[in-house]
């Protein structure tokens, strides 16, 4: 009889673990769905309702990029098309023989790229330029027929490995001065000696990199440099590209994304104090739950950051582990992390059963990881549903939406699989520069070849802030089109040659000092889960966007436009806009040295009185 209690009396404590445990994953779940910040994000990847049919200026932005098959032409042209098209700028390809039939205006601009002048119609150049038009070299070249458009006095050597870029003026808010040995940007450039009157605007190592430059009643911009054909100009390319016309307005996406990789994911056993210089005496275990997760936390109500997590099933190598083992030791980082972060607003995404990325012994992959293989898609696929089960184990009103690859090297094998094995994830999430010689899978934004179902969304820069070369790239996309995308891992503190020597204070400090610029420099940059930014980059991308001007006005309209939508608007200098809360929206100023405004629009026309004259 005593016996029989005592089992009745355990099986009555079971039984009751077991329902308060179902309470509070319901409360925690039903606070995630009915959460502000998820609601918010719905509302503001609606689209702006049609108004009233809306007004035209006299002038459009023309821009003609003349199409060369010389490879530095090749590849020049296709980064700042896919720049310009982000920004929402209408750009046309003609051949150099149609040069002759664009008709100059101070809204009409010729991009050459590469270095193959003899194929450029000079004299039709000459006379476009002089009667008002305006010419964009695209790369470095030697040729001193060209002089007189360009402001080069003296040709001189090309000089290889020129290290770094300078501003001599702040062309967008956040850029910061790469100096040697800062090795994101290498020149290729020529030793010119240019005109008194050519304004450079970059420069590195004493070298022009770019000036402008007058001729007759036109203006011509110099790219004395070899790096435009890389992702990281993009921003550069498109702002300094709206010094030239007399009124210019690019489009931001106004997308912040904060992603941490390999959470949640199981936590290693150990003390701080034997894997970090991290002078805390406690557990691995506790740290990250007392400490790192906290501070994580606090900096996203601070900053208006909402998570989205990439979760890991195991770190072991091989598909070993059944689900009731991979459930039971993931039980204390997804229910403690997991549903916190998605109680704060947050998205857990994929990042794997375990570490190995998905890619063949024939595919490409950096031997240095050490990963093992993959024997093919279906052994890949078994491994993604695994995962998925855990996930829905832990989370059974949740969807897996994005996916972001171990060691962000993936290739067409497992960008199969996952879309065969998890037909409603929406997003793979990797790398927006990198080297796929080595397997980085590097993405633009865009649906995917294969798999229309499918969106690229990369992600932009990462780590703790100790590269300017990583702030510099992350400045130039919001430069570009408006997208902030970062990622870090946690075990970085723990990793002696990831910390660099820091304790987590140190790297909290840097990382807080990210989103603080952010905040400051861009405050109309709306943070969003992956899902949620795929959506609203896709409704972004889709939207036609009317942008005309008069001599004292700028018109702006759309179709299917992000409510709100945002717009840069940069002037000549001794003008401006009114700033303030108007009819359409709002107009601020944003730190630059010539006039640059920041247009939020959340009617579907606007007209912008621009004050001080005809430049």
């Amino acid at each position: 009889m005593e016996k029989r209690t005592v089992i009745s009396f355990s099986l009555f404590i079971v039984l009751f673990l077991v329902i308060v445990g179902a309470i509070q994953y319901l409360r925690t779940h039903s606070l995630h769905t009915l959460l502000p910040g998820i609601a918010e994000q719905r509302i503001e990847i609606d689209q702006i309702q049609g108004g009233e049919t809306a007004q035209t200026g006299q002038h459009r932005l023309q821009v003609y990029l003349v199409r060369d098959e010389e490879e530095l032409a090749v590849q020049t042209a296709e980064n700042i098309l896919y720049g310009l098209r982000y920004a929402k700028i209408d750009v046309q390809e003609i051949t150099p023989e149609q040069v002759g039939t664009v008709t100059p205006s101070p809204y009409t601009i010729l991009i050459f790229t590469g270095e193959r002048t003899t194929r450029w119609p000079l004299i039709e150049m000459k006379q476009f330029v002089k009667q008002g038009g305006n010419l964009i070299f695209g790369n470095r070249f030697k040729d001193a027929a060209f002089n007189e458009l360009t402001g080069i006095e003296e040709i001189g050597e090309f000089v290889p490995d020129v290290y770094g870029l300078n501003f001599e003026e702040v062309i967008f808010p956040g850029y910061v001065d790469l100096n040697p040995p800062e090795d994101l940007f290498v020149h290729s450039v020529v030793d010119f000696a240019i005109a008194d009157d050519a304004n450079v605007l970059l420069s590195a190592e004493g070298f022009p990199i770019l000036w402008e430059y007058a001729v007759g009643d036109g203006n011509v911009l110099y790219w004395n440099t070899t790096i435009t054909n890389q992702k990281m100009t993009r921003g550069l390319f498109v702002q300094t590209l709206g010094t030239l016309p007399p009124a210019f307005v690019s489009a931001q996406a106004a997308i912040k994304l904060m992603y941490i990789d390999d959470f949640p994911a199981p936590i290693m056993s150990g003390k701080m104090k034997d894997v970090s210089t991290t002078p805390l005496d406690k557990s691995v275990k506790d740290f990250f739950a007392e400490d790192w997760w906290e501070d994580m936390l606090r900096m996203g109500e601070e900053d208006d950051l909402i998570y989205t997590g990439a979760m890991i099933g195991t770190y072991e190598e091989e598909m070993e582990l059944v689900d009731e083992e991979l459930i039971r030791r993931g039980e204390f980082p997804m229910l403690f992390f997991g549903r916190k972060l998605l109680a704060s607003g947050g998205e857990i995404g994929l990042h794997g059963y375990n570490h190995q990325s998905l890619v063949t012994a024939d595919e490409p992959i950096d031997p240095t990881y050490g990963y093992i293989p993959w024997k093919d898609k279906d052994e890949m696929k078994r491994s993604l549903l695994q995962a998925e089960s855990v996930f829905a184990n832990y989370f059974p009103a949740e969807t897996l939406k994005s996916y972001v690859p171990p060691s962000n090297a993936l290739n067409r094998t497992g960008v199969d699989a996952i879309a065969e094995a998890l037909p409603e994830l929406r997003t793979i999430a990797s790398l927006y520069t990198g080297e796929p010689e080595n397997g980085d899978f590097v993405q633009e934004f865009e649906f995917d070849e294969t798999h229309p179902h499918v969106y690229h969304f990369p992600r932009v820069s990462s780590d703790y802030g100790e590269e300017r070369g990583s702030i510099f790239q992350m400045v130039d996309a919001i430069a570009n089109f408006g997208v902030f995308s970062h990622f870090i891992h946690p075990d970085d503190v723990i990793d002696p040659d990831r910390a660099l020597g820091r304790d987590w204070d140190t790297m909290f400090a840097s990382l807080k000092k990210i989103n603080d610029d952010v905040n400051t420099n861009y405050p109309h940059l709306q943070s969003y889960t992956q899902h949620y930014a795929t959506e609203k980059l896709i409704t972004y991308q889709a939207a036609d966007v009317n942008v005309s001007f008069d001599d004292g006005t700028v018109y702006l309209s759309g179709e299917g436009l992000v409510n709100p939508s945002h717009f840069t608007v940069r002037l000549k200098s001794g003008q401006s806009l009114e700033t303030g809360t108007f009819d359409f929206g709002t107009v601020e100023q944003m730190e630059a040295d010539r006039p640059l405004y920041l247009v939020t629009l959340t009617a579907a026309n606007a007209q912008i009185a621009i004050e001080g004259g005809t430049p």
